[in-house]
This record gives C-alpha cells, sequence and structure tokens, in this order.
C-alpha cells in the first residue's frame, strides 16, 4: 500500500493521469526487488508500463539494457502494445543510460 501510495503521488506530480491501473507481478522475469511495475491507461487511450526502481546503487547500462528487456517481456505477456514507458528512480543515473531508455522511448523521473 505504501508503493501505492508513493508511485500515485508521483503520477500526480509529473501530470501522468492513468486509467484501470494495475499493480504487475515481475517475479516471472526478474528475481531483482528493487523494481516495481505498474501498468494503466492514460487519457488519450495509449497503453502505459509504469516502472519504479527504488536502489541505491548507481543506475547504469546493464541496468537499463535490464529495463528495456524486462518491458518488452511485460508487454508480450500482456499482449498489448505499449506506446508509453514510464521510469521513476532514486538513485545516481549514467548519461549513457539516460540516452540509451530516452532513445528507446522512456520517460525518466526522479524521485527522493
Amino acid at each position: 500500500i505504501l508503493m501505492l501510495d508513493k508511485i500515485s503521488k508521483l503520477c500526480v506530480r509529473e501530470g501522468l493521469l492513468l486509467q484501470k491501473f494495475q499493480t504487475l507481478d515481475i517475479a516471472s522475469f526478474t528475481r531483482s526487488r528493487s523494481y516495481g511495475a505498474y501498468f494503466g491507461v492514460d487519457l488519450k487511450n495509449y497503453n502505459v508500463l509504469l516502472f519504479m526502481r527504488d536502489a541505491k546503487s548507481r543506475f547504469v547500462m546493464r541496468d537499463a539494457e535490464f529495463l528495456l528487456s524486462l518491458a518488452s517481456d511485460i508487454s508480450a505477456s500482456l499482449g498489448k502494445v505499449v506506446k508509453k514507458r514510464v521510469l521513476f528512480y532514486n538513485s545516481q543515473m549514467c548519461s549513457k543510460s539516460a540516452k540509451f531508455l530516452k532513445e528507446n522511448g522512456f520517460s525518466l523521473y526522479a524521485f527522493v
């Protein structure tokens, strides 16, 4: 419940309004506990995958490649075309990985 409260506050802060919001169980995709995944539909009826990474370690290129493959695995398992991908993160991020994610359609938002 705390995580959903945090996600909803972050979405409101960034102006992301999602309908049909649901928490996704990503245990079948990864053992990492620093990620949370959520799915929703925005006001323009685009499918949105929202990730939250709560970790102290720096977000590097390896993490960016992992997140991209995780996003494609999740959208394939949902059977939906995902138009928007969002990442909320609270750690330092390598500039190469930020550029890589933005080139692959992610919106990035830092939080404290």
